[in-house]
């Protein structure tokens, strides 16, 4: 094992950190959540992430026991039988997408010791990608599998949903006959929103798998810096300085005209899962770019109005979406930081 770096102060700041893993493992819980979700249950894709962190520490001169501990958790999670009501399938993917998702950034880590988190994010992302497709091949498993496995696990979800929502206008009934209707059609409607989500969400689900694993990458690479003294990399930046490599930009363009291909269905899902993701980066990148023009708070709070109401959304995604992409040819924040510097010698 090499010697590693000196020890460093560990990064301060858990309040932001706590918010963000109240977030990965309460939303996929809220309304919605469930009906669009993959993977519900956050801790099997966090868990991994945060032993491979554990182990490249390690590696890297960080203390022995941090590793044990994590690796045990993880391996516990992996061999505990799922929770009661959960399908042994959905769940068996579910573990088997973190622990894949994770052993491709530790290796990662190792091998690109001097990249950036997110390169070496979407590097480990590309890498398990090819590793599940290589699993498929040699088991001979069929890929649509995986995704009637989630139809199957969204629909489970919603009938359940639907039996709670029945049960509430049950009680509403018999507290409030004179709005035992009305309670009733709420419930109906709920169920047909659900339906339709999922039904939108199933096929789409490697892009949101994908997302998913990068917030626990990312949240496991914030929890290791503060629980070790040891670097594998750079802090987590700002919202506001968030970037990426300018050519994932042909991500987006193979996306589409993967979408344009025609009387190619299966071209045309994976096609919109590529959108999908990397449309969310851009997006992500948009918003730091809003961020780095204004104050922080202003644009924290804005940021959460426009995701947390639906109809904004449908003006700020886009909007995000154009100024992210915008970005890779104009470079906004270098841009407007070289303007003030002129502003400021020429006074």
């Amino acid at each position: 094992m090499p010697n590693g770096t000196t020890p460093a102060p560990r990064e301060r700041g858990w309040i932001r950190v706590i918010l963000a893993l109240a977030a990965l493992l309460l939303i996929p819980h809220v309304p919605g959540g469930p009906s669009t979700l993959p993977i519900v249950d956050t801790l099997v894709l966090l868990v991994p992430a945060l032993a491979a962190c554990c182990l490249v520490g390690w590696w890297a001169g960080g203390s022995l026991w941090l590793a044990l501990i994590w690796s045990t958790l993880a391996a516990a999670i992996l061999i505990l039988p799922p929770p009661t009501g959960v399908d042994d399938a959905y769940y068996a993917l579910a573990r088997g997408w973190g622990v894949i998702v994770a052993a491709a950034f530790g290796v990662v880590c190792l091998v690109g010791s001097r990249q950036p988190f997110i390169t070496r994010a979407l590097m480990g992302l590309g890498l398990a990608i090819v590793l599940s497709l290589g699993v498929v091949g040699v088991a001979r498993l069929n890929l649509d599998g995986a995704q009637r496995v989630f139809a199957a696990q969204f629909a489970a979800r919603n009938s359940a949903a639907v039996d709670e929502m029945e049960k509430d206008a049950s009680q509403v009934a018999e507290s409030f006959p004179n709005l035992s209707g009305m309670a009733r059609e709420v419930a109906t409607r709920q169920a047909d929103v659900q339906d339709m989500l999922s039904q939108y969400a199933a096929p789409l689900y490697p892009a949101v798998l994908a997302l998913e694993a990068l917030a626990a990458l990312a949240l496991a690479w914030a929890l290791f810096h503060r629980l070790s003294r040891v670097r594998i990399g750079a802090p987590l930046a700002p919202l506001k300085l968030f970037t990426f490599g300018h050519q994932f930009v042909w991500a987006l363009v193979a996306g589409i005209a993967l979408i344009l291909v025609p009387s190619r269905d299966a071209l045309a899902a994976i096609g919109k899962s590529v959108l999908i993701f990397f449309g969310t980066l851009y997006a992500l990148r948009g918003y730091g770019i809003y961020a780095w023009f204004i104050s922080r708070r202003v644009a924290v709070t804005s940021v959460a109005v426009a995701v947390a109401a639906f109809p904004v959304s449908l003006v700020t995604v886009p909007w995000a979406v154009g100024l992210g992409v915008s970005d890779t040819w104009i470079d906004w924040r270098r841009r407007l930081k070289h303007s003030l510097t002129d502003g400021a010698d020429r006074s």
